[in-house]
């Protein structure tokens, strides 16, 4: 069952404190102050600094949910049904226009917006307050600024550029229109902003999260070396830690476990965003994705026939731990729908978002190394872990002797390359998306791989082709494959302030 326990220095927030920042208007580049907080009443006690730390959270529960079902509906994994709502249809088939509910970018910024006012608040809190020293200030600190990085590169990768919003909230207006910087500009600034949170020494003195997200930037604008080097600390860390080895035995229902309290999966979930129906914190996903429900969306023939064809170790065919009874279901007349939220049958509309795990971490990990030539790591990563390995692990890896690889612990056959395979890079990072699309789906990561993929191949078809094998209708696929051959229709439209 579900409880609401949580880790301080995690992203993870069960209690939403909306009223704590009650002044984010509906359109984050109003000018309306509405019932700002005054600074100098406010930050003077450690309780003021909780309150402040956690509401600037708050906006993240509709940001996930919303993650998830785009990422979806864009990709090759999921599609519509004929309960779907105009909107769902119109991400469906790409045809997008900035007014849809679904894509609004306002709470990624109401969320950067609030992590703006409170950052430059904390230190007075030193000073009027003992229990809150200069210890917390680093931590609270790394996180907020980890977080705010992480809602800019979600823009960024949805929307192509992102509107940059300096300082406090107060000083956007209209005659003032932020700056857009481009995809790559944005992910350079986060990488500077990033990187003096830095500590090799000490992994717990700033979120696990920071250097995963120092990876997957890294892994975006292809610096292979870099995104190895962090992907890989996140996951190992200096020598006094060997956490995140995607191990243990996985059999029976062992891997859907990941998804019961997710909040609680030490060693595995490195962030997720929680729910609660019974607290007035309802997560969608499950009204939206399952049958009992009337759902709207349904996972594709694609997905479906992905795990029902893998190749256990013993030979027989399916994948019994992640497929069939867990990603997605089917009813007693064999209609699929999607079961990931629904996996904890006894609370409803509750189920946790996950936005990083270990399994992604290592994914994006094989995705770099493999990049960097190094392909006989990166299937250990992709197959059986650097644990199986019958000779000596490369030194680096020395502590990863708990590590079973992807698909090792859910007993599937390693994936090889074919002798004289001509872009053995290529084939293998085939493997590595194919892997992240049953590992990860339905958790928002698959149309940004595509896009990854397509953008660093320089292959729009690689992109298009997926998305549009999903339609049935010919007339229906043509028309998506078209659109989405142009790489400008990769990323969403947006209201934009113009700029003086």
């Amino acid at each position: 069952m579900k409880n609401n326990h949580f880790h301080r220095w995690q992203i993870i927030f069960p209690v939403l404190l909306a009223a704590v920042f009650s002044s984010c208007s509906d359109d984050f580049f109003d000018t309306e102050k509405g019932g700002r907080i005054d600074p100098s009443q406010h930050y003077k006690s450690m309780l003021d600094a909780d309150l402040s730390y956690y509401g600037c959270f708050v906006y993240l529960q509709d940001i996930a949910q919303n993650l998830v079902l785009v990422d979806g509906l864009r990709s090759d994994l999921m599609d519509v049904t004929e309960n779907a709502d105009r909107d769902m249809i119109d991400i469906n088939r790409h045809e997008l226009s900035a007014d849809n509910p679904y894509i609004d970018p306002s709470n990624f910024y109401k969320l950067i917006i609030n992590i703006n006012e409170v950052l430059p608040n904390l230190p007075q809190i030193v000073e009027r307050d003992r229990d809150f020293d200069s210890t917390y200030l680093v931590q609270y600190t790394g996180v907020l600024v980890t977080m705010r990085c992480w809602a800019y590169f979600m823009l960024a990768k949805m929307n192509g550029e992102v509107g940059l919003v300096e300082g406090n909230m107060t000083d956007i207006n209209a005659n003032e229109p932020p700056v857009y910087l481009s995809k790559l500009e944005i992910i350079n600034k986060l990488i500077d902003e990033l990187l003096p949170y830095y500590d090799e020494e000490d992994i717990f003195r700033y979120p696990i999260d920071h250097y995963v997200l120092l990876g997957e930037l890294y892994l975006e604008k292809n610096d292979y070396a870099n995104a190895a080097k962090y992907l890989k600390f996140a996951c190992d860390g200096p020598a006094l830690r060997n956490v995140y080895m995607v191990g243990g035995d996985f059999s029976n229902e062992a891997w859907s476990s990941i998804f019961l309290n997710s909040v609680d999966q030490e060693g595995t979930v490195f962030t997720a965003v929680p729910y609660s129906f019974k607290d007035g914190q309802p997560d969608f996903l499950e009204e939206w994705m399952h049958y009992d429900y009337g759902f709207r969306v349904r996972p594709t023939d694609y997905i479906v026939n992905s795990f029902k064809t893998q190749i256990q170790q013993n030979d027989m065919t399916g994948d019994l731990y992640r497929g069939a009874g867990i990603t997605y279901d089917t009813t007693e007349t064999g209609i699929p729908y999607i079961n990931k939220y629904s996996i904890d049958k006894g609370v409803q509309l509750s189920a946790d978002i996950i936005l990083y795990r270990a399994a992604d971490v290592h994914l994006l990990l094989a995705e770099a190394l493999n990049r960097m030539g190094q392909f006989e790591n990166a299937l250990a990563l992709l197959n059986n872990g650097f644990g199986s390995m019958s000779g000596d692990r490369p030194p680096e890896y020395t502590k990863w002797s708990s590590n079973r690889g992807v698909r090792g612990r859910v007993y599937l056959k390693a994936k090889t390359v074919p002798e004289g395979t001509a872009r053995a890079v290529d084939y293998i990072e085939d493997l590595i998306i194919q892997e992240r699309a049953m590992e990860l789906a339905f958790e928002g990561k698959r149309w940004f791989d595509l896009v990854r993929i397509a953008n660093r191949r320089g292959d729009p078809a690689y992109l298009a082709d997926r998305v549009a094998a999903k339609f049935e209708d010919a007339a229906t696929a043509e028309a998506v494959r078209s659109k989405l051959m142009d790489p400008s229709n990769w990323y969403l439209p947006i209201p934009k302030v113009n700029s003086k």
